[in-house]
């Protein structure tokens, strides 16, 4: 186990053998993941009785352990677990009764939606969120309520409904603690590290990767990630990654984007091929991905619909910014035409 990572790479680690111990690296990959937001986040009105999990929980104890969590099922937050969670307990003979969502759109990818909630006739409430619970030594019952544009209940939209298990899928948080301790600068928009082109930190040898770095939807883009950072740390130990000459071109998220991983890019140590890769803060439908090189628009993606439980992602071509010699920053923008 991990216990400190110092801005010099000295990481302060323990096991069973050797008790505790240090190791000079000469590079380190940040990949802790996330974790589940708590309930303490949430502001959930109530008592705390059993029966309240988050999504990942009762995936471990259903999939891992071979417990039910309960029969009567109510989910607060559309995430990717919880909405594979209630297909699971409703496989395994629990009644999910809705999953109610705080935002008006979907966090989880349109297909869990039709998989796990339309094809078994479980209702999504969008604008919803849980305003009560009931019970004192185990949960008996929520009330659920509609929100306004400012996600505060609406008086007399009130619905209850009797459950013996909430679970909640509320989003993720990047197990940025260490990263933290070892100086590394955090996104305020993702909560991960700001990497460059190389996925390396402002803290030169520490290189970061996956769901740590910025949450994910697929599994895939963390295992290229991880790919990446691992050939990239390589690179850095044997001296094939040197410091970079200064030509730093930042990249920009507006006009509907969110973020951009990377932040920067120096297109003198880039691939032939960079992904970048982001999400957006809305839905929109027939709207185009654009990247702007300073003023002028080189790319122009026609996008059916853009929603922010799915990560998009653009490409940048070493060879085409290399005929941009003073090109200062790179925007992705999200537009209407």
């Amino acid at each position: 186990m991990v216990m400190d990572i110092s801005s010099e790479r000295v990481v302060t680690a323990m096991n069973r053998e050797d008790g505790m111990f240090l190791i000079q690296a000469k590079a380190v990959i940040l990949a802790m993941g996330c974790r589940e937001r708590p309930r303490g986040a949430l502001n959930i009105p109530g008592y705390r009785p059993a029966g309240i999990f988050s999504a990942g929980t009762a995936q471990r104890l259903v999939n891992i352990e071979g417990y039910m969590p309960g029969k009567e099922v109510v989910i607060l937050g559309s995430g990717d677990i919880g909405l594979i969670m209630a297909r699971r307990m409703t496989l395994e003979g629990a009644k999910v009764k809705l999953v109610a969502e705080l935002m008006p759109y979907s966090g989880g990818l349109k297909r869990n939606i039709v998989q796990c909630l339309d094809d078994f006739g479980i209702p999504l409430k969008l604008s919803h969120t849980v305003v009560d619970i009931e019970g004192k030594e185990h949960i008996t019952a929520v009330t659920i309520a509609k929100v306004d544009e400012n996600s505060k209940p609406i008086p007399g939209t009130e619905e209850r409904y009797t459950c013996d298990t909430l679970l909640r899928s509320c989003g993720l948080i990047p197990e940025n603690e260490l990263s933290v301790s070892a100086g590394v600068e955090l996104s305020p928009v993702t909560k991960g590290p700001v990497v460059n082109e190389s996925l390396e930190t402002n803290i030169p040898g520490v290189f970061a990767c996956g769901n740590v770095l910025h949450v994910h939807d697929l599994v895939d883009y963390v295992s290229e990630e991880a790919k990446k950072a691992g050939q990239t740390a390589a690179k850095y130990v044997a001296g094939l990654i040197g410091e970079s000459k200064g030509n730093m071109i930042r990249l920009k998220a507006e006009q509907g984007a969110r973020y951009t991983v990377p932040s920067t890019v120096d297109p003198d140590r880039m691939d032939d091929l960079l992904t970048v890769r982001f999400r957006v803060g809305d839905v929109f439908k027939d709207a185009y991905v654009s990247v702007y090189f300073d003023d002028e628009r080189v790319q122009h993606q026609k996008k059916r619909i853009l929603t922010p439980g799915e990560m998009e992602q653009v490409i940048l071509q070493k060879k085409k910014l290399a005929s941009y010699p003073d090109l200062k920053t790179i925007t992705v923008r999200i537009e209407k035409e």
